[in-house]
């Protein structure tokens, strides 16, 4: 059966007594079962002699008359599994010293507990950890202490977060092997050790990835991209970066992304400007994001291939109107804004605006800074919007991508590819990927 995530043999459970004879395939069975029955009787134990092929513990009160020990060792009679040589029996004596905590249920103990959580959910969140732990051992944990275990089990079931980096380009590169066309971008930096470059290191800077099928789908989508970026939850943070856009079934196609430092001037603009180089150099693009003033810069840069009559730059007025109420504190007139952004006649949308501006001197001047075109469904004469007024089909693939914002980073890539996958599959797209494992 499994318990904790560990393969141990059918004829003990969590739960039931040790005993002499029982086998487990590892000395790491052995350790976790001790700590699972010392959990569940509210004892504790202290370690006698641990080695290679060898375990022995017994109870901190054997002193006083307790008989619990175990003595558990390697046998080559059974093919090196381990076997329970000796046992002592029940606890006698009464543990006054547990309370609210155990000295055994550290992160490493608790990590083999959530094994199948986390495998299944990356994105499980550290109270419900907590939670879980609590109700199953009747002990408190503490919240860094189930931040921690998560993290392992994490680096367990998807890898190790280190080794996650020295595997990227490898696994970025057997990609483009796999499914010719697609493109990455990795960027790295010097690695400086006390002042000092080390020559055998390179400190991970930022990556770009796009799918060739993506590519090739948006020459048939609506010409636009929503783009919006989201803070990665894992052992190192991050911002993940996102480029959408919708065909005309209505269905959600991510189409880039990227894994950089932050919402940066810099970031923005290498990452529209990958978008150009690897995605599309198709004119007349609408590109949909907030007023977040490294986007406005980026796209003002004319290197990076956004500015008219290749790309036009609207806003999204969910974040305009987010901005509004953060200014003014009106509800009220935060719902009105929204309603005048989509309107689609102008005489309507004049009539209200100007009552709007009539509200105060400081509303006027924070309306008339924003160009009717980047918020007004009324004032995009050509249409380019397609009705789209705020970057809620990036949000989509960021809710969807939820559990891989937990995830080292090559699990991550892996986790976009996978469900790229999925989506052609589920839609049925002409376009082919390819389904083997890279």
């Amino acid at each position: 059966m499994w318990y904790g995530g560990l393969d141990v043999p059918n004829s003990w459970r969590v739960g039931d007594e040790l005993y002499v004879g029982l086998r487990f395939h590892t000395k790491a069975d052995v350790q976790m079962a001790v700590k699972h029955y010392s959990m569940n009787a509210h004892q504790t134990f202290v370690v006698l002699e641990s080695g290679l092929k060898v375990l022995s513990v017994r109870c901190p009160n054997s002193n006083e008359g307790c008989p619990w020990k175990l003595r558990a060792s390697m046998s080559t009679k059974y093919n090196n599994k381990w076997v329970i040589k000796k046992w002592g029996g029940r606890h006698t004596c009464i543990n006054a010293i547990l309370s609210q905590d155990h000295n055994k249920l550290d992160s490493e103990f608790i990590c083999s507990c959530i094994l199948g959580m986390v495998r299944e959910d990356a994105s499980v969140s550290t109270s419900l950890i907590q939670e879980r732990i609590s109700g199953q051992f009747n002990y408190k944990v503490s919240y860094r202490k189930a931040w921690k275990a998560k993290q392992k089990a994490i680096s367990r079931v998807f890898g190790d977060w280190e080794d996650s980096y020295d595997l990227l380009p490898r696994w970025l590169d057997r990609m483009l092997e796999c499914c010719p066309g697609s493109a990455y971008r990795l960027e790295t930096t010097d690695y400086v050790s006390n002042n000092v470059v080390d020559a055998r290191f390179r400190k991970f800077r930022r990556v770009f990835w796009t799918f060739k099928p993506a590519c090739d789908a948006f020459n048939y989508t609506k010409p636009i991209i929503q783009i919006d970026g989201t803070f990665l939850y894992g052992k190192y943070r991050g911002t993940l970066l996102i480029a959408t856009t919708q065909d005309g079934n209505a269905r959600v196609l991510p189409i880039a992304f990227a894994v950089v430092k932050g919402e940066t001037l810099s970031d923005w603009s290498w990452f529209l400007s990958n978008i150009r180089r690897y995605v599309t150099t198709k004119q007349d693009i609408c590109l949909i994001s907030d007023r977040h003033q490294s986007i406005k810069s980026a796209v003002a840069n004319e290197n990076n291939g956004w500015q008219p009559p290749y790309g036009y730059h609207v806003y999204c007025i969910r974040h305009i109107t987010s901005n509004f109420n953060h200014r003014f504190k009106n509800v009220k007139l935060k719902q009105e804004l929204i309603h005048m952004g989509y309107t689609t006649c102008k005489h309507n949308f004049t009539r209200r605006l100007e009552q709007f501006r009539e509200i105060s001197p400081e509303i006027r001047r924070w309306i008339d800074g924003i160009s009717l075109e980047k918020w007004s469904l009324a004032h995009d004469d050509q249409g380019r919007r397609y009705g789209h007024m705020t970057t809620n089909l990036s949000e989509a693939v960021n809710k969807i991508l939820k559990g891989a914002r937990n995830l080292p980073i090559t699990a991550l890539v892996k986790f976009t590819y996978g469900r790229l996958v999925e989506y052609f599959v589920q839609n049925t797209l002409t376009t082919t990927i390819p389904s083997t494992p890279i």
